[in-house]
């Protein structure tokens, strides 16, 4: 089949996180020029507003112009709110978001004309790109209902007057963005996917790991958080004896045996050279119980090679998981012990795993 079913499954049940994505524009200083423009482009609106309250053509209803001044003014603050506030936090950019739907479709049915609606319309696909960039699929998926909805209604009074082409021209217009936003998200997450992968392995890369942890540990299950860190025992041995390209098959195994091996909805990457990390959210039996299923998955003989691993486990409570800014300090910390339990494995011999608590799971 010429579509990936698969991997739109994918695509549309990934978690953007948001705080990462507005960090790593901070990271480049772009996030500065970026709030300028969408400053500038948040003021469409309220021009096309007071040039529709000042035109003959306008509405004669004294609600209507009312409407209309409003509209102008909470467009205005809506621009320089971009330039003047720090960037906003994901729930305010949503609210962000949902005024500027509202405000464009509002200007629009209240403009005569179908060049100043037209344009209103592709100021929604503008919104579109935007949500694209920074929120999920589902919100997008929403955004998208909103603009099509607005575009039916503002051009069913052009197929009731008989202007068919205009009417037509609109729906066609603004069928961009049930094509336009969705697909540049896709290529987005597709292009996040590359850079958040380890090319060897395909597992997550370490970048990958602190990106999808987030969402993970903000997930409201009632659930402690495990982190096991995964190292191979005596893999230059490995490298030494049967070279470097059966190294990198061994590293491709294993990364394969730990995702097949892993409870499902865990995050599975390759944290650098021949160390892994996994998060779980299980109880700590269960925690337990997975790493020792991860150790026994990575004994098993790959070809003439046999490799082991010295497993360290770290329990973040339920109760120590908190906002984006918490999670990342508590998550550095677990992984820290996850760390510190992982090398008393490889002192004790190896093929072990050792829970930061000091209770000890041997072959």
């Amino acid at each position: 089949m010429w579509v990936d079913l698969r991997l739109l499954r994918n695509w549309w049940s990934e978690d953007v996180d948001y705080g990462w994505v507005v960090d790593a524009i901070s990271s480049r200083s772009a996030l500065g020029v970026l709030k300028v423009a969408i400053g500038f482009s948040g003021l469409a609106a309220p021009i096309i507003g007071l040039l529709t309250v000042l035109s003959p053509a306008g509405p004669d209803e004294l609600f209507a112009k009312a409407l209309l001044w409003l509209l102008i003014v909470v467009g205005v603050l809506w621009g320089a709110s971009w330039w003047v506030l720090p960037w906003p936090s994901e729930r305010k950019s949503l609210v962000l978001v949902s005024v500027a739907d509202v405000c464009l479709t509002t200007v629009c049915a209240l403009s005569p004309g179908e060049v100043v609606r037209s344009v209103g319309m592709m100021m929604l696909l503008i919104v579109g790109v935007y949500i694209s960039a920074f929120h999920s699929p589902k919100i997008l998926a929403l955004h998208t209902i909103w603009s099509m909805g607005a575009a039916v209604i503002l051009a069913a009074p052009l197929f009731r007057d008989g202007h068919v082409t205009s009417g037509l021209i609109m729906l066609l217009g603004m069928a961009a963005t049930v094509v336009v936003p969705p697909g540049l998200q896709f290529c987005y997450w597709v292009l996040r996917s590359e850079m958040l992968s380890d090319p060897l392995t395909m597992l997550l890369s370490r970048r990958g790991f602190d990106y999808h942890s987030v969402p993970l540990l903000a997930r409201p299950v009632p659930l402690p958080v495990g982190v096991l860190m995964i190292d191979l025992d005596r893999f230059k041995a490995v490298n030494d004896t049967y070279g470097h390209s059966a190294g990198d098959e061994v590293l491709v195994c294993t990364a394969d045996r730990l995702r097949r091996a892993a409870p499902a909805g865990s995050i599975v990457s390759r944290f650098g050279g021949e160390e892994f990390a996994v998060i779980v959210r299980l109880p700590v039996e269960a925690a337990l119980d997975a790493a020792d299923r991860l150790r026994r998955a990575v004994a098993e003989p790959i070809g003439s090679i046999s490799v082991t691993a010295s497993i360290g486990l770290a329990i973040l409570e339920r109760e120590m998981i908190g906002d984006r800014v918490r999670n990342q300090h508590a998550l550095w910390e677990v992984i820290q012990s996850a760390d510190q339990a992982m090398y008393r494995a490889k002192q004790q011999g190896g093929d072990t795993v050792v829970i930061a608590s000091e209770r000890r799971v041997e072959h």
